[in-house]
C-alpha cells in the first residue's frame, strides 16, 4: 500500500504526527516540488525525539531518519522526501510560517472519533504545552504552602483556529479545561490563547486518555506522582535523580 493511501486512512499513529508538526513542525516547498520537512525542539528533549518522535516517522514513511543537534540550539530532525509534505499537505497543512493559521485537520475533527482526537491532543501537548505545579495558599495547610503541588496543564497559541478545533475535541471528551486570550505586551506579537486544565482529578483523567510521551514533561508527573508535588525549575536531569534516588527532593525543595 502506497504511503498517501496510508495518510488518508487517518490512523491514531498519523493523527500524533499531525499533532507534534502542529507544534514543532516546519515545511518548505520549492520549485519543481522540493522541499523540506523540519521538526525540532528544545534540547533537553532529545530522548523524546530519539525515542518517540523520529521512530514514529520511520515506521509511517518507511525512512531511516537520524536525529540531529541544529546550530540555532535544538534537536530534532529535516527530511526532504515529498511523501512527508504530501501528507501533510492533504490534511491542509501550510507551507512556510504556519503559527497564526495552523489548524487541527478537518479530518480529525470531523471524524468524531476520540481516539484521534486523543493522539493529536498528546502530539501537540508534547510538543507545545506544558505541565506545572504550583503552591496554594488558601487554608492552612503547610504543605500545600510549602510545596508545588497542584497540577495545571497549560496550551498556548497564537492560531485562533488551532485552540477552537482543541476546544471542540476537549468539549467532545468531556474534559474540563478553562480558556481565554490576551493581546502580547510585545511589539509586533500576535494575540496568544490560552487552555488550561488544572487539578488532580483532571490531569489524571488526561494521563487516562490522551497521556504524556515526552520525558521531559512526563518526567514532572512521575515526580509529583511520588512525592505529591514537583519543584519548579529543574531539569530533566534533576527529576531523573529526584526518581532513582540520587537528589534529595525536599532539600531542592526548602
Amino acid at each position: 500500500m502506497c504511503i498517501t493511501n496510508m495518510i488518508m486512512e487517518l490512523t491514531p499513529e498519523i493523527a500524533e504526527i499531525c499533532g507534534i508538526h502542529a507544534g514543532d513542525g516546519y515545511m518548505r516547498i520549492r520549485k519543481g516540488n522540493k522541499g523540506e520537512i523540519d521538526i525540532s525542539g528544545h534540547l533537553e528533549e532529545k530522548d523524546y525525539y530519539d525515542e518517540h518522535v523520529i521512530p514514529l516517522f520511520n515506521k509511517i514513511f518507511n525512512l531511516d531518519i537520524k536525529g540531529k543537534k541544529f546550530s540555532r540550539g535544538s534537536y530534532g530532525f529535516v527530511n526532504y522526501k515529498k511523501e512527508i509534505r504530501n501528507a501533510l499537505i492533504n490534511f491542509g497543512f501550510p507551507a512556510g510560517k504556519k503559527s497564526n493559521i495552523v489548524k487541527v485537520p478537518s479530518q480529525i475533527l470531523e471524524s468524531g472519533n476520540h481516539i484521534l482526537y486523543s493522539k493529536f491532543l498528546r502530539g501537540i501537548f508534547d510538543t507545545d504545552g506544558n505541565l506545572y505545579f504550583r503552591k496554594s495558599y488558601a487554608g492552612v495547610n503547610k504543605f500545600n504552602k510549602n510545596y508545588n503541588h497542584y497540577p495545571i496543564i497549560k496550551i498556548v497559541s497564537v492560531s485562533k483556529y488551532l485552540i477552537e478545533g482543541i476546544i471542540k475535541m476537549l468539549l467532545e471528551m468531556d474534559i474540563v479545561f478553562y480558556y481565554h486570550s490576551r493581546d502580547s505586551k510585545k511589539l509586533n506579537e500576535h494575540r496568544k490563547h490560552y487552555i488550561s486544565i488544572s487539578g488532580i482529578d483532571d490531569l489524571e483523567k488526561w494521563m487516562k486518555i490522551i497521556g504524556i510521551k515526552n520525558p521531559v514533561k512526563l518526567s514532572r508527573y512521575l515526580v509529583w506522582k511520588k512525592f505529591e508535588f514537583c519543584p519548579p525549575n529543574t531539569t530533566l536531569e534533576q527529576r531523573k535523580n529526584i526518581l532513582n534516588g540520587k537528589l534529595d527532593i525536599y532539600n531542592m525543595s526548602l
